[in-house]
């Protein structure tokens, strides 16, 4: 993948969209194309596990402590600060930052995507290796154990909250399949291939996405369903995104993607209102509420740079 940096910018600011973006129409296709943004989450899962595929060797004991480094603790320090902005007793906290939540409500759990992505990180090298032992068997293994979760869960328990990690496993292969038989570098070797497949996977995704929408498309066992809907549109915007060169700014909104996503889910609301009421102009609104963010993930992301420089130091 050439562009990393640029797709997790991109997928950032699609995921602040569809959090805090005031409806500027009455149009339904503004508020489709809003919850379209839900494919930065989806982006980012395919990044991890295409990063996770692309690495030769995998020290699982020190990667396991680099992400816990970079993501859990990041995510305890968020947990604390919403325990207190927030209110929360001693059992949702601990809930909280040991996942329980994430499993008894899913997306309504604080910051449930960064326990779902450490989860990622503990599975996806462990199953690396298995897979490079028995490449033939463990894709279709993959892929039965995920269908037969997915019915399990779905027609004999209560547990459906989970389904909106569950329902990313698909987007989490494919990245992790597009690393190992370099897809993406096959593809580039052919320029007219390449933009002729970003086409037909953008275009049939967005229809297919658009058919979902308006028709409110369900499947009884399988919930959540728009995550595989999406995928076609996933791709495409993959292949989009790889186009565009890193520069200063993407570099920058790459470095603040956890920061940007803590703040949001924790402050973003109410900033998003107070802005708007203080404004009353709805685009504006939204222009300052995203910079508003942006400025301060960014003074976040710097102290917590500071912080283990400073405990090494003491």
């Amino acid at each position: 993948m050439k562009n990393k940096k640029s797709i997790m910018a991109v997928s950032a600011m699609l995921i602040l969209i569809y959090h805090l973006w005031i409806n500027i129409t009455t149009s339904s296709i503004e508020v489709y194309l809003r919850q379209l943004c839900v494919t930065g989450v989806d982006l980012f899962f395919f990044v991890s596990a295409y990063s996770i595929a692309s690495r030769k060797d995998i020290n699982y004991k020190s990667f396991i402590s680099n992400r816990f480094k970079n993501i859990y603790f990041k995510f305890f320090i968020f947990s604390i600060i919403g325990a207190f902005y927030l209110k929360w007793n001693l059992e949702k906290f601990f809930k909280t930052i040991i996942g329980i939540q994430l499993i008894e409500r899913g997306g309504g759990s604080f910051l449930w995507f960064l326990p779902g992505v450490m989860l990622v990180y503990f599975i996806l090298p462990l199953y690396k290796k298995i897979d490079e032992k028995y490449p033939k068997i463990v894709p279709i293994l993959a892929i039965i154990i995920y269908l037969l979760s997915s019915i399990s869960l779905s027609l004999f328990t209560n547990i459906k909250a989970l389904f909106i990690l569950l329902n990313r496993i698909p987007i989490i292969l494919l990245g992790y399949y597009f690393a190992k038989y370099k897809i993406i570098e096959k593809l580039s070797k052919n320029k007219s291939i390449y933009f002729l497949v970003l086409i037909i996977t953008l275009i049939s995704g967005i229809l297919i996405s658009y058919y979902g929408y308006i028709n409110h498309f369900r499947v009884e066992w399988l919930r959540d369903i728009i995550y595989i809907v999406l995928i076609p549109l996933n791709i495409g915007l993959i292949l989009l995104l790889n186009k565009i060169n890193e520069n200063k700014v993407i570099k920058l909104l790459s470095s603040i993607t956890l920061e940007l996503y803590a703040l949001q889910m924790i402050f973003g609301f109410k900033i998003a209102n107070y802005i708007y009421k203080v404004i009353n102009l709805k685009l504006l609104s939204n222009v300052i509420t995203i910079c508003v963010l942006i400025l301060f993930s960014l003074i976040v992301n710097y102290i917590l740079k500071k912080v283990p420089k400073l405990v090494k130091k003491n």
